[in-house]
């Protein structure tokens, strides 16, 4: 259909919109005196409070004026005309508020146009009570995603999305992650959390399956993080204060607004707590600084600076079986005589911006800059204290198009992304807790280059093509500074190819269909390289990387404000890289090549709407993940199951607000047993955790201020908060703490 309104003066307009969940572009053709819209017949019906026209001629507000009021009028007219008949009966409907857009895909998109498995989370008031420590607190009841090691801050919380990232023995592997848009994964693919304040978010968006179409190496799945914007209102400060049991103290100050075209937020957060087991003390200081810029009507520029210090954080380690029965709460005797623990400085910067020189086309940069300054004291003698200066920087360039191919809507995104990674590595003896000798000393350099397309094709009225592919080139250099044992200096390069194909189905507006193939891999990061179980410095010759081709299908929708979504996957990887330990050094991992595995899994989740303040979702979670092909010491390890996965997990979350400012929530959290080594020797039980939230908020003359307290679990299970997986010894455990309580205060004020 073609519609054309007619008008003088009007020199340009333009958007490309989506709505209600589902791909309905508007191209806009313009001439003089005419505009010409093209829009799907399908969507007729949804057009007429959706459609948002940006008429770009400022020195002319008469006109716009005048064009916007005629546009309105003229309107109603076109759509009555053009709704079928039997479409105009009035319906009565619950009212369905509209998915928000995701970047997880580099362009702004309805996750219904999309043919991933995507988990958007935004932030709620409940979200204002917790804690404030882990990030796993933003992202509960998201199924296929699996957090583990929330209480021990040396090692850092640990993600694994369909068992990519299960194998990590501190920070994040084979995930990618982005804040506002800037890199938190390095080059080499590790991502460190320390510095994301779970506080300063306000959205996440999970994309559950392989990415490396769009993001390359380590991208077996996506978390996209956007922190919060500058508030509305010209000055607004929100300072925040939360105890808790074993010593918790969570200090935090946001400040933000507005002024004409220029934005900003401010963030401060103080953390400490003595922890419930022994050793396990932390404390750390964070800040960010956001500055958004409308620099013209077709650009925008945005900076952000963040700077993170954790000047105390110990390490308690892991138990065995007997140890954790015995006493949960000890450290392990090693850890406490070598006094294991890190301390951290880190810096970092970012800027990125956008431009759109005419109408559906957009180009934006990015670059970003951070600085690492790391020490750590580790279980053992030989290069038990290690310390790295390290330098990151990256740019990152793409352009989007917005287009009609073949008569039909049609994006196509083209990009760059290069990065470059510089350690400055020591490694000294520990003489228990005593610097002594120094036995490694290197300077660690990787370099990586990718560019990417992706093209995504409304190729019939509802039905939806999306293709991408990447390419990446890593180079990883060791220049040895300690030549006593022989040079060890060296290079690697590894590249690859990845690509991704999609459709989407629109059974309905609410409703999709879609399926996805694609392939990852994932390069060894240089610390993984870099422990080299022969003793020596340099690069491990025998760790590869390991590459997946990802299957799924999936279906979504939104029926009267019940949301759902289920999705079945099928992956296999080859070279999958495993971690392991030596007796001779307990609690440093190693890694290598299994020959091949297999992972089978079900996700589904379900969401109702609010009636009457009340709001309630579930998830569950099905892993069936096993080794096809893996030799260990001569012994076949085939149709032994993946560790560190449960094969069964449940959650479900209720939420409630009382219109006179009371609020309450409970989330459950079913996880089952599991195995943590590949030999399949030991497992870890099953255990049920719950956390209650509850406590009164008040509104009064731009003064917002609430009380609130919760219990962490509520249901005073024993089980473990982390595992180790392969670890030598049995350590394989590292227990969680009890039921306890914690509050806090938060006041939100107006100030002008």
């Amino acid at each position: 259909m073609l519609i054309q309104i007619k008008f003088f003066n009007v020199c340009e307009e333009k958007r490309s919109n989506d709505w209600n969940g589902k791909l309905t572009h508007i191209y806009h053709y313009y001439s003089k005196n005419r505009i010409h819209l093209t829009i799907p017949e399908y969507h007729y019906k949804i057009m007429f409070y959706k459609v948002i026209l940006l008429i770009r001629n400022p020195s002319d507000h008469s006109h716009r004026l005048l064009f916007l009021i005629n546009f309105l009028f003229i309107l109603p007219g076109i759509f009555l005309t053009s709704i079928p008949i039997q479409a105009q009966a009035p319906k009565s409907s619950p009212a369905i508020l509209d998915s928000i857009n995701i970047t997880a895909t580099r362009s702004e998109r309805s996750p219904a146009q999309i043919p991933n498995s995507i988990t958007q989370i935004t932030r709620t008031p409940q979200h204002n009570y917790q804690p404030g420590a882990t990030l796993d607190e933003f992202a509960r009841s998201t199924p296929g995603v699996f957090f583990q090691n929330q209480f021990n801050f040396t090692q850092d919380l640990r993600i694994a999305i369909r068992g990519f990232g299960a194998r990590s023995p501190f920070g994040v592997r084979g995930i990618q992650m982005r804040v506002d848009g800037i890199p938190a994964t390095l080059p080499d693919g590790q991502t460190q959390l320390d510095s994301i304040d779970p506080s300063l978010i306000e959205r996440m968006d999970i994309v559950r399956g392989p990415s490396a179409a769009l993001y390359g190496n380590a991208s077996g799945g996506m978390i996209d993080i956007t922190t919060r914007e500058a508030p509305p209102e010209k000055f607004v400060i929100m300072p925040r204060q939360v105890f808790g049991q074993y010593g918790y103290l969570k200090s935090e100050l946001f400040m933000g607004g507005r002024q004409g075209n220029f934005g900003y937020s401010l963030h401060g957060s103080h953390l400490q707590q003595d922890g419930w087991r022994d050793h396990s003390a932390m404390q750390n200081t964070f800040s960010q600084a956001k500055l958004n810029f409308k620099t013209s009507d077709d650009s925008d520029l945005m900076l952000v600076f963040r700077e993170f210090y954790s000047p105390l954080s110990k390490d308690p380690g892991a138990l065995t079986s007997a140890e954790v029965q015995a006493n949960p709460r000890q450290a392990s005797a090693r850890n406490v005589q070598y006094n294991a623990g890190e301390e951290i400085r880190q810096e970092e910067m970012g800027a990125r911006f956008r431009h759109r020189p005419s109408a559906g086309k957009e180009f934006s940069v990015t670059t970003h800059l951070l600085h690492r300054d790391f020490q750590s004291r580790q279980a053992f003698f030989d290069g038990g204290q290690v310390q790295f200066d390290r330098w990151v920087g990256g740019l990152m360039m793409q352009f989007v198009n917005d287009h009609i191919l073949f008569n039909r809507p049609n994006r196509f995104l083209a990009g760059v992304d290069y990065g470059i990674q510089n350690d400055d590595r020591q490694r000294f003896n520990n003489n228990f807790g005593v610097r002594s000798v120094l036995n490694l000393s290197q300077i660690e350099r990787v370099q990586s280059t990718g560019p990417f397309f992706r093209n995504e094709w409304n190729m019939r009225d509802k039905l939806d093509l999306v293709i991408g592919g990447r390419w990446d080139w890593l180079n990883y250099q060791v220049k040895d500074q300690f030549k006593t044992d022989g040079n060890q200096s060296g290079s690697r390069t590894v590249s690859q190819a990845s690509g991704s194909a999609g459709l989407v189905y629109h059974l309905t507006n609410q409703q999709q269909i879609y399926t996805h193939v694609a392939s990852v891999f994932e390069a060894p990061t240089t610390t993984e390289l870099l422990n080299n179980p022969a003793g020596r410095g340099g690069f491990n010759p025998n760790l590869n990387a390991q590459t997946s081709l990802s299957n799924e299908l999936g279906f979504r929708g939104n029926t009267a404000g019940f949301q759902y979504d289920t999705a079945v996957f099928f992956i296999r990887t080859w070279d999958e890289i495993t971690p392991f330990e030596l007796p001779s050094s307990p609690g440093r991992a190693f890694f290598r090549n299994a020959g091949q595995s297999r992972r089978i899994g079900v996700e589904t989740r379900l969401a109702t709407p609010e009636w009457k303040g009340l709001r309630g979702e579930v998830s569950y979670t099905y892993s069936n993940f096993e080794f096809e092909k893996y030799v260990v010491n001569d012994v076949s390890l085939k149709g032994n199951i993946f560790p560190g996965i449960p094969s069964h997990r449940w959650e479900g979350l209720v939420r409630y607000s009382h219109p006179l400012g009371f609020f309450g929530q409970i989330h459950v959290h079913r996880v089952g047993e599991f195995y943590v080594n590949d030999v399949n020797t030991a497992t870890n039980p099953a255990y049920n955790l719950g956390q209650l939230l509850a406590g009164w908020e008040l509104k009064r003359n731009g003064i917002e201020g609430s009380v609130f307290f919760g219990i962490n679990n509520l249901f005073d299970a024993q089980y473990n908060a982390n595992t180790r997986i392969n670890a030598a010894l049995g350590r394989y455990y590292e227990p969680g703490p009890p039921l306890n309580v914690f509050g806090g205060v938060r006041v939100r004020i107006v100030a002008f």
